[in-house]
């Protein structure tokens, strides 16, 4: 069952978009919504229910790392500090003259 995260799908009750963010938001649903979400898609199988879905997330965080954010968001929060201590190292370097 090898699907693309990128793939336009229709999760019910939550219109079209991609299938990472229908998984991300049926998983996140109060309880009883979650049982009736269902995720509608072009390929096989075309429909999938939430045990389905929970265990596409679960694959997916799995492969991911065990960061609910991913490795995109952890990337740019070390860019962003690298970033920040070079304008700090030049400053502590001056004084320290």
């Amino acid at each position: 069952m090898a699907m693309d995260p990128e793939e336009l799908v229709t999760l019910t009750d939550h219109g079209t978009m991609k299938l990472r963010s229908a998984v991300v938001r049926a998983m996140i649903l109060p309880a009883k919504e979650r049982k009736r979400a269902k995720i509608v898609r072009e390929g096989e199988p075309a429909i999938l229910i939430f045990k389905q879905i929970r265990n596409l997330g679960a694959k997916w965080d799995e492969r991911r790392g065990s960061s609910p954010r991913g490795h995109r968001f952890h990337k740019r929060q070390r860019q962003q500090t690298r970033i920040r201590s070079r304008g700090n190292g030049r400053k502590s370097r001056a004084i320290a003259r």
